[in-house]
């Protein structure tokens, strides 16, 4: 019988025991709970920093391969420097061609280019060496 009435205080002394079992179970299931969001949490920070990290390390190191972005700017810079020599062959046809209609015009009317050049040059050389000679005569005086 003792060993009956010890079982059944073993058995009385854990059920009362039970209530706090259970609520320091409970306790602990919100702790880790509490802990897996904030785990979670963590997790995605981590990940926000390390997707800024790339962007920003891809933007300044050159030995990482090219970004998105760089790839976007070289792509622009490309289409702007197609774009660039298209235009420049395209003045210098048009400088071409108004060299050419300009000395058709010019034959038409026989006008001689190279005689109205050099007469404007005489004439101004002329201006010039009269204006020096004006000059040096004032500062000797």
């Amino acid at each position: 019988m003792e060993t009956t009435e010890g079982l059944l205080a073993k058995v009385n002394d854990i059920e009362s025991k039970l209530p706090r079992f259970e609520s320091s179970i409970n306790n602990l299931r919100k702790e880790n709970e509490m802990l897996r969001i904030e785990l979670n949490k963590i997790n995605e920070n981590l990940q926000d920093i390390m997707a800024l990290y790339e962007v920003v390390s891809n933007q300044i190191n050159p030995f990482i391969g090219v970004s998105k972005i760089t790839a976007t700017s070289l792509e622009k810079l490309e289409r702007l420097e197609t774009e660039y020599k298209r235009l420049k062959k395209t003045v210098e046809e048009l400088t071409n061609d108004l060299i050419i209609l300009g000395s058709l015009y010019l034959n038409q009317l026989n006008i001689d280019l190279d005689k109205i050049i050099e007469e404007v040059l005489e004439e101004e050389v002329i201006k010039l060496v009269s204006e020096e000679d004006k000059h040096d005569s004032e500062n000797n005086k």
